[in-house]
């Protein structure tokens, strides 16, 4: 998994709170390889089971969905982290720094606001189904209370990587971190590795030509 950038100037750092929900997020992703590959291996049990010992399966389906949603869902933090969620950001690049990154701190605002919604709802359904002890319809009968609340957990990890992005976009602009090193005008994407690799590699060819 790749690293987002850190900042290598002396005294002008991110505030703690800050870099310690970056930790959390970068747990969240290695957290969500390991249920991955969990998930893989209930799947091969399964066809296992079923297609060679000839014997009915009852659990292993349904959890590899659970799985999947926590991959999903607790997952996402890491995925904002890292700018893997897609993104148009085609004409906001062509405008001038701290701009740019006024509008990216209105647009994660938005986007907080909604993740804000979406948690608080699912942590209804949540708490529904954990007071009434709401169980899947199947021979499994799992609580779906764990299973609901994968929801308001992932979208909890999520806001909390959103403020602290629009706190570090603030400080940012307030000229106490370099606006470069803030992670809303970062990119870690597949994408920009490529091009960074291509423009060192131009910069060689330069250098040994």
């Amino acid at each position: 998994m790749s690293h987002p950038p850190t900042s290598s100037t002396p005294g002008r750092r991110s505030p703690l709170v800050v870099r310690a929900v970056g930790w959390i997020s970068e747990a969240t992703g290695y957290l969500s390889a390991v249920a991955l590959v969990v998930a893989t291996l209930v799947t091969t049990h399964a066809v296992v089971v079923r297609y060679f010992l000839r014997q009915p399966t009852i659990w292993q389906t349904e959890t590899t969905i659970y799985l999947l949603m926590f991959v999903t869902f607790v997952g996402a933090a890491y995925g904002l982290r890292h700018h893997a969620h897609v993104g148009v950001d085609l004409l906001i690049d062509k405008v001038p720094t701290r701009p740019q990154l006024t509008v990216r701190i209105v647009t994660a605002l938005a986007c907080l606001a909604v993740v804000l919604v979406v948690m608080w709802t699912s942590y209804q359904n949540w708490h529904e189904a954990y007071l009434f002890d709401h169980r899947s319809p199947t021979a499994f009968r799992f609580p779906l209370w764990i299973a609901y609340a994968i929801l308001p957990l992932g979208m909890l990890l999520v806001a909390l990587q959103y403020l602290a992005m629009i706190v570090e976009g603030i400080l940012g602009l307030a000229g106490r971190i370099p606006i470069s090193e803030v992670a809303l005008m970062t990119s870690t994407s597949e994408l920009a590795q490529v091009q960074a690799e291509l423009n060192d590699t131009d910069d060689e060819r330069r250098t040994t030509a």
